[in-house]
């Protein structure tokens, strides 16, 4: 009797144990769940008042270089799960998602349990605007039992610009202003009016008399000459997007080569800036204004905006007296042809292909030792891509016509 009934009192103890158990269970995973479900219910009620903030390049504005990009989110007014966390997701115009980002930390002060903000790097390598069509916003309780999830529209924006390399730039001689306003401190050989001519005058050098004109028409005209001229401070620097070897304007190896194109314009630009010389810059097509850019950022904002196009052509660019016109290899030898022979006075090409023949290098053993299976093939497909054998013909064909030429400018 007496084992029985000590049996029966330890049954009793496990029971009274186990419901102890059981009922700590059920409040910490009920007090998680409906406090999570509370700051659900209040964000899905006010969410026409509750909007998150972006913050990209960790500098203050909307902008930043692309690659490994720092992103700080913040969600004011909305209330944080106790113990647990927020996840937001952004869903790009282009149907693309962003990695999550955790908002975990609280406001201080009165407002002790709103949430404050999350960030991360996200990777976003495209040297362009990135317009954000919403937020995907879930609200996750400290087991990561619950995780109720809403959307809120967007119309954010943002763009991201190259990083700073170093590229050396052969010396270029500036245009006159169209305005004299700022004077330089030395004043420099400007494109003049050598080509055009002007009737004698007294006074005029009469070794500049075009005499096949006088003997044609009995007239005296003159070649007016070069002048030195102190406002002569500014680069004219016109970028060509044309693109007619690339079928697909958006594939992979097209993005690839059109984020290194930018690459080196920008820097192009940065590295004459250095000079002490001021660059008027102009792209061939339509610049999205969707913000106000300082004017240091105004090269990489218009950057930003650009892509391939196979419309205009380069030898179309309204580039009257300038001082750069920028290709890349991707364009056909015979627009190159006609844009040399007018008499362009510098010329930058830029050999698209060195970049993805840099990053491609293929290696056959790590298609079977490296886990990263899809990047070994995707370089295989590279090395074999009819797109490469058509791109490195074209620029042997640069090479020769540039060498054959009288070309002014530099292959990079």
């Amino acid at each position: 009797m007496e084992f029985f009934v000590e049996e029966t009192t330890i049954a009793l103890y496990l029971k009274l144990f186990a419901w102890l158990i059981g009922t700590f269970i059920l409040i910490l995973v009920g007090v998680g769940f409906l406090y999570t479900l509370i700051c659900y219910l209040y964000f899905v009620v006010n969410k026409k008042s509750i909007n998150p903030k972006i913050d990209i390049g960790l500098d203050g504005n909307i902008k930043g270089e692309a690659g490994q990009v720092p992103v700080i989110i913040s969600l004011p007014k909305a209330l944080l799960p106790l113990l647990g966390y927020i996840t937001i997701k952004i869903e790009f115009n282009t149907g693309d998602f962003s990695d999550a980002i955790v908002i975990n930390k609280y406001s201080k002060g009165f407002e002790k349990l709103l949430p404050k903000e999350g960030s991360s790097l996200i990777w976003l390598p495209d040297r362009k605007q990135y317009h954000i069509k919403g937020y995907v916003i879930s609200f996750i309780d400290y087991l990561q039992f619950f995780r109720f999830t809403t959307y809120k529209k967007s119309k954010n924006a943002f763009y991201l610009h190259s990083s700073e390399m170093d590229i050396p730039v052969k010396e270029i001689t500036p245009s006159k202003t169209e305005e004299e306003i700022e004077k330089i401190k030395t004043s420099r050989k400007v494109q003049g009016d050598f080509l055009n001519y002007k009737d004698f005058e007294v006074g005029d050098d009469v070794r500049r008399i075009v005499w096949k004109i006088f003997a044609k028409n009995r007239e005296l005209v003159i070649r007016t000459p070069e002048v030195i001229n102190p406002y002569a401070s500014h680069i004219k620097f016109y970028t060509s997007f044309y693109n007619v070897l690339t079928k697909d304007l958006t594939s992979t190896y097209a993005t690839s080569m059109l984020n290194y194109y930018k690459d080196i314009v920008f820097n192009v630009c940065l590295n004459i800036k250095k000079m002490e010389k001021k660059v008027e810059f102009n792209i061939d097509q339509a610049v999205n204004e969707f913000v106000t850019v300082n004017e240091y950022d105004r090269i990489g904002f218009q950057l930003s905006s650009a892509n391939w196009q196979n419309n205009s052509s380069v030898n179309e660019l309204k580039a009257s007296g300038e001082s750069v016109i920028c290709v890349s290899s991707l364009v056909s030898i015979d627009e190159l042809t006609t844009l040399i022979q007018k008499g362009s006075s510098n010329i930058i090409i830029v050999k698209v292909s060195r970049h993805l023949d840099h990053q491609n290098v293929f290696n056959f053993k790590n298609l079977f030792l490296r886990k990263d299976q899809n990047s070994e093939l995707s370089k295989l497909k590279w090395s074999l891509s009819s797109t490469r054998k058509k791109l490195k013909t074209n620029e042997d064909d640069i090479e020769k016509l540039v060498s054959n030429s009288n070309f002014t400018g530099q292959i990079i």
